[in-house]
């Protein structure tokens, strides 16, 4: 479980925020390209921290690991 909710996590971080939202036009609504928010590195690390510390939590709930 933990794996599978791992590979999301990396999914999400590289392809989605990384490329999709960060590289590509698809997100910007013309009239807005000065409203762009700027995610500063501390907040990409908290992201990273608390993405991946979150999905080892799911995972043990969702497996069942914290009623045994």
């Amino acid at each position: 479980m933990f794996v599978i909710l791992e590979i999301m996590n990396l999914i999400d971080r590289f392809l989605i925020d990384g490329y999709w939202v960060g590289h590509t036009n698809a997100w910007v609504i013309p009239g807005t390209e000065d409203l762009r928010p700027y995610i500063t590195t501390a907040d990409k690390i908290k992201k990273w921290v608390f993405g991946t510390v979150g999905m080892a939590i799911i995972a043990a709930v969702l497996s069942g690991f914290l009623w045994r």
